[in-house]
């Protein structure tokens, strides 16, 4: 414990970029530690793209590791540096300050309680994740309202003692949104899920929903956790493009889905509902997307997609995602499109596979294009001369 205290104080003296471990989670978190006390540390978080995130509250006993240098915080380091240049301007940031000589957590407790802050909190001995607003504080208990956005009618009050906290995440932009949607939350009604299971109705139904405002989701049978929100771009003979949403209701891109690997699609949702929310007020906000991205792109519905995207893809040598039919995930580019086959240049930690491998279109389930994380890893593929 004195020698991750000591890395951790270093950090702080020498204002380093960390990776935090944790001893029970496999969520590590990147950032600057701005306070360290006896029992724990505030540590200033980014987001995957580099962007400002909030802050952590981390209790001692929950971290594992103090990381200073790897492949990883190189990368993180560039995206960082990159977001400030090319000013990928956020809300959600840390603004509160915090005293090393007084309880942390009590600190954290208290500002969320006075400002009505939405946290994220990991107890100990416990796997899940709970968000919620802070109804009362004590030294021996604590109060918590808690938010389901995936379903309105589970929010109990949680009441516990701040010592069986080890984790508090507060002030990021998904919980900040939270925050400011919480009174316009609180007037939605649950709803019951309804949703497309007819294959043959895939089709007609994804058709009235193109170029039309309602938010759906699309669940695939390979992973039926996994599912993408947004808004239908395009129908295609045998996929549909979708402008994707991300948790905190911003555009993030496209996908394109073949229509046979379609489990389900989701009309109405209390996530839904509240995705609807997040995106209204990311508009007023003037945030309504990622930065860099185009969400005004259309696409021929009566050409092959699949074919489409990846030819662009080799053309310009852009960085695509690639889900095949055996369920193996690609990130690269493609080169060599001909013959219904083309070579796929795959990327691993940032290193290119420069000789590539053969596939099929038709082993081609999902293409993922146009989002952020490709655009980063693109930008420092072709500053370091490897695309």
């Amino acid at each position: 414990m004195n020698s991750i205290v000591n890395d951790l104080n270093r950090a702080l003296a020498q204002h380093l970029l960390v990776n935090v471990y944790q001893t029970n989670q496999e969520v590590v978190y990147t950032g600057y530690v701005t306070t360290v006390s006896d029992t724990g540390i505030i540590l200033a978080t980014y987001d995957d793209y580099g962007i400002p995130d909030g802050a952590v509250f981390l209790d001692l006993t929950a971290i594992d590791e103090v990381e200073f240098s790897s492949d990883d915080l190189d990368n993180m380091a560039f995206r960082i540096q990159t977001a400030q240049d090319e000013q990928f301007v956020q809300a959600g940031g840390l603004t509160l300050q915090f005293d090393g000589h007084r309880d942390l957590k009590q600190q954290v407790l208290s500002h969320a309680w006075v400002d009505h802050l939405v946290l994220m909190l990991v107890l100990k001995d416990d796997e899940h994740f709970y968000e919620g607003i802070v109804t009362s504080v004590a030294a021996e208990q604590v109060s918590l309202q808690l938010l389901n956005k995936f379903d309105y009618t589970d929010q109990p009050l949680l009441t516990l003692t701040p010592k069986d906290i080890e984790v508090i995440e507060f002030q990021g932009q998904e919980l900040t949104l939270q925050g400011i949607a919480l009174p316009h939350l609180q007037k939605l009604s649950h709803v019951a899920p309804t949703t497309v299971t007819d294959a043959d109705q895939f089709v007609p139904t994804l058709q009235q929903l193109v170029g039309k405002e309602p938010l759906v989701a699309l669940v695939p049978k390979h992973n039926r956790e996994l599912f993408f929100v947004g808004r239908i771009n395009t129908v295609t003979a045998d996929g549909v493009i979708m402008n994707l949403l991300d948790m905190t209701g911003q555009f993030g891109g496209y996908t394109l889905m073949r229509l046979s690997e379609l489990h389900e699609i989701v009309l109405k949702s209390d996530y839904l509902q509240t995705m609807r929310l997040f995106a209204l007020l990311n508009r007023a906000r003037q945030q309504p997307i990622q930065p860099v991205l185009n969400d005004e792109r259309l696409f021929d519905a009566t050409v092959d997609q699949f074919g489409a995207r990846i030819s662009q893809a080799a053309a310009f040598r852009t960085i695509i995602r690639l889900k095949l039919h055996d369920g193996t995930d690609l990130l690269g580019f493609p080169s060599q499109v001909g013959g219904q086959r083309f070579i796929f240049h795959e990327i691993d930690d940032q290193q290119v596979d420069q000789v590539g491998q053969v596939y099929r279109l038709a082993d081609v389930d999902e293409v993922a294009f146009g989002y952020l994380d490709a655009y980063l890893v693109e930008r420092q593929l072709r500053v370091e001369g490897d695309l």
